[in-house]
């Protein structure tokens, strides 16, 4: 039989707050298995040991499993270079003590992107940790410019795909199949108009049996988003469990 499914809930729900117990006390009422952490200034300091420490005792309280973390976002154009990776490093660390599956990395321009990546993996690689590009990122846009990328990558890279992102003209399906060899996170709306049954059936299609992480960045209370995000959990399962 197949696994059910997990779904999941980003943090950025929460990111104009610190990160607290009682969000992922939250999450976890509604119905949801895992959580992507956004590693962001006065959010959740991954350098922080108290604050890993925090979060692993809060995930266990709560019954949930740390799917990604999402590495810190670099300041300004320049992206992280090999001597400013030290915020990004500590946000994949997490895996030292927190089972971690993925480390999601916004990145600028691809040729700086490409020193940053030779330097995270071979320390991503022995944690189980696999580095994802944020297919968010302005340099990655379209998504054949990301799986370009990644395929010419000298290291083993997966791919974050913003379902949101990707559908903009309609073409989320061809994005998912194009992504599909290397996706390692699935980033999606609360609501959209995205054809949803087209979208699953291409994610059973290509074989994606990791979780979906509904990532909520609309107006409105976090109860009232996350109260959304389950109504969107439950119709994708509908429309998965029907292909």
């Amino acid at each position: 039989m197949r696994a059910k499914r997990q779904f999941g809930i980003s943090s950025r729900l929460y990111q104009s707050q610190r990160l607290r117990r009682e969000h992922l006390l939250e999450v976890a009422a509604h119905g949801f298995e895992c959580v992507e952490v956004v590693a962001a200034p006065g959010h959740f300091d991954p350098a922080q040991e108290r604050s890993v420490g925090d979060l692993q005792q809060w995930l266990a309280e709560a019954g949930l499993v740390l799917h990604a973390v999402a590495a810190p976002t670099p300041d300004g154009p320049t992206p992280w270079s090999a001597a400013a990776l030290g915020p990004v490093e500590q946000a994949l660390f997490v895996a030292r003590r927190i089972p971690l599956a993925v480390l999601v990395l916004p990145v600028g321009s691809l040729r700086d992107a490409g020193r940053s990546v030779e330097r995270l993996v071979p320390a991503a690689t022995p944690l189980g940790v696999t580095v994802a590009i944020d297919s968010r990122s302005a340099s990655m846009t379209p998504v054949g410019s990301l799986v370009h990328f990644v395929e010419r990558a000298e290291v083993r890279l997966g791919i974050a795909l913003d379902f949101a992102g990707a559908a903009r003209g309609g073409r989320l399906a061809d994005a998912i199949e194009m992504a599909s060899e290397h996706l390692a996170s699935a980033r999606v709306p609360a609501e959209s108009a995205i054809d949803w049954p087209a979208a699953m059936t291409t994610v059973q299609k290509v074989g994606y049996d990791g979780p979906f992480v509904v990532d909520v960045a609309a107006a409105g209370s976090p109860r009232d988003l996350l109260a959304r995000a389950k109504a969107a959990r439950e119709r994708m399962e509908r429309w998965l469990t029907s292909i």
